[in-house]
């Protein structure tokens, strides 16, 4: 596997601290607030913050790989850091990058220089009625 740009290591990193973090606090807070009777998490708020780390760590993977949906999910993710400016705005700003844009998009292999040239294959017409596109 290839490595990433810097800043798209950066922007990765970054989500995947943040995901690790919460699976820690999960288990901090419980091991904590096990024996305390006032306090008392339902199974919902772990599964809540399960998924959150499953987002923060799926999108850090994603980011890394260049899988075109990672850029979707970390701009959603990296809304939490805006609050906190200096930090925030630098992840806004190296999403906002060519290169960081360059690392998702997806070129085709070039072709070999003896393959056939071939022309695209027409399409099909549909075998439903003219009123079926309704419908769907």
């Amino acid at each position: 596997m290839r490595r990433p740009p810097a800043c798209v290591a950066f922007v990765a990193r970054t989500h995947g601290v943040v995901g690790l973090v919460i699976v820690g606090s999960i288990f901090l807070l419980g091991w904590i607030t096990r024996d305390l009777p006032g306090i008392e998490f339902g199974p919902h708020t772990y599964w809540y913050a399960g998924g959150l780390a499953a987002l923060y760590l799926l999108t850090a993977g994603l980011v890394w790989l260049g899988a075109p949906f990672g850029l979707l999910l970390s701009r959603v993710c990296s809304l939490i850091y805006l609050p906190r400016p200096n930090f925030g705005s630098r992840i806004w700003e190296i999403m906002d990058t060519p290169e960081f844009r360059a690392h998702f998009e997806r070129t085709p292999p070039p072709a070999p220089p003896d393959a056939p040239v071939t022309s695209p294959t027409p399409k099909r017409k549909s075998a439903a009625p003219r009123w079926w596109h309704r419908f769907r």
